[in-house]
């Protein structure tokens, strides 16, 4: 009897050793596919979309054009939408976080994204440039965004480059990520002649496994005076505490806005900055202890950081500005769903313009007809800014 319960518990040693074993291997082989499958893009020339007739060849001076930026935000946002990664606070102060890993459906990727594409159809914008735009990731069902854009929009130039793409991604557990293939487009009512990915630095850490590959797309128009226009679309780091490698970012946006300036070019930086562009703007009174931007009490979320500094400086180099509007809130935290006067809200998407861009309105966009039938963040959490602005002479 004896023997027979030691056989019994050396095949069930056996067999939870077994199993752990079978973990552990399991653990390894994917930490190994994980490393061998990373790689950076790096800087490279990418490729141009040609659908203008030929007399949209090159802007001119002293003409008023539009532009637009929007984080689609991989069609998943919908106003009852809360990411895993998003953390901030209630009222009280009490820890909150988001839940899920990827679109609530297909049914939702496809809604948010046509009705993105419709936000900005409307508007009719000269230039258009949106982020987080899958191709093929588990996280949208393999929607093609980057197809439905481009085919709404059949007569504009179009550029993709790609910033994010990731090996299978099993977390959470409960609503796996799983793979990405993302990135930025530009659309463009005149000729681009040329486009460029240019690479930001990210960290270092082990995190840089899960995270963009961050990168700014540059794209040149000609300008009727034989200069140059830049419409760079540009997608920062977040849940980057402290703003320490968005800080690096910021440096090398600068060495690229320096050598501009020496041409005499002009230039326009569009996208989602993942900075708080109004609080100590010195264009604004906002500061963050006592006149909080859109009438915000709570903690703000451990994520933002802050463009300017108390003294209403920033890093910016001489001969930009950063030119953002307070009209209405473009980004909402993730922690919790759409709630207004609840849900943490800030303006992290606008634009930084060279000092031979003259400005004639900014306006930040609040959508509507979204799934719970509120207004604001009817399709992303992010809302699109809308730039209108001349060359000067």
């Amino acid at each position: 009897m004896r023997k027979r319960r030691l056989s019994v518990l050396a095949k069930t040693l056996i067999t939870f050793a077994s199993v752990i074993a079978l973990i552990i291997v399991l653990a390894a082989s994917y930490v190994v596919y994980i490393f061998a499958s990373y790689y950076r893009v790096g800087d490279q020339d990418l490729s141009i979309t040609s659908n203008t007739p030929s007399e949209f060849s090159a802007v001119s001076v002293d003409t008023v054009y539009s532009i637009t930026t929007y984080n689609i935000g991989f069609g998943a946002y919908s106003q009852d939408y809360t990411f895993f990664m998003d953390t901030g606070y209630d009222k009280d102060g009490n820890k909150t976080a988001g839940h899920w890993g990827k679109a609530l459906s297909e049914e939702d990727v496809i809604f948010n994204t046509k009705g993105a594409i419709k936000t900005i159809s409307d508007i009719n914008p000269d230039f258009a440039m949106f982020q987080e735009v899958d191709t093929n990731s588990t996280r949208s069902y393999h929607v093609n965004q980057y197809e439905m854009i481009t085919s709404a929009f059949p007569v504009l130039d179009a550029v993709f480059c790609l910033n994010f793409h990731s090996a299978y991604l099993p977390y959470p557990l409960y609503d796996m990520h799983g793979s990405v293939e993302a990135g930025l487009t530009t659309l463009s009512r005149y000729k681009i002649q040329s486009a460029q990915r240019k690479e930001y630095t990210i960290s270092s850490s082990f995190s840089k496994l899960f995270d963009l590959d961050r990168c700014f797309e540059v794209n040149v128009i000609n300008v009727s005076n034989g200069k140059k226009l830049y419409v760079v679309n540009s997608h920062m780091s977040a849940y980057d505490e402290g703003g320490v490698i968005r800080a690096q970012q910021i440096k090398e946006l600068n060495d690229f806005l320096s050598a501009c300036q020496e041409e005499g070019s002009y230039v326009i930086v569009g996208g989602d900055f993942n900075h708080d562009l109004l609080t100590y703007n010195p264009d604004y009174t906002y500061n963050k202890d006592t006149n909080r931007v859109f009438g915000m009490t709570k903690k703000a979320p451990d994520w933002l950081s802050f463009f300017f500094n108390k003294d209403g400086s920033s890093s910016l180099i001489d001969g930009y500005k950063v030119i953002a509007s307070d009209n209405s809130p473009t980004c909402r935290n993730n922690d919790i769903e759409w709630i207004p006067d609840e849900s943490f809200v800030c303006a992290v998407d606008g634009y930084i313009i060279s000092s031979n861009i003259v400005v004639d309105s900014i306006e930040n966009i609040k959508t509507t007809n979204g799934k719970k039938g509120i207004d604001g963040f009817a399709y992303s959490d992010h809302e699109p800014v809308l730039l209108k602005f001349k060359l000067a002479a």
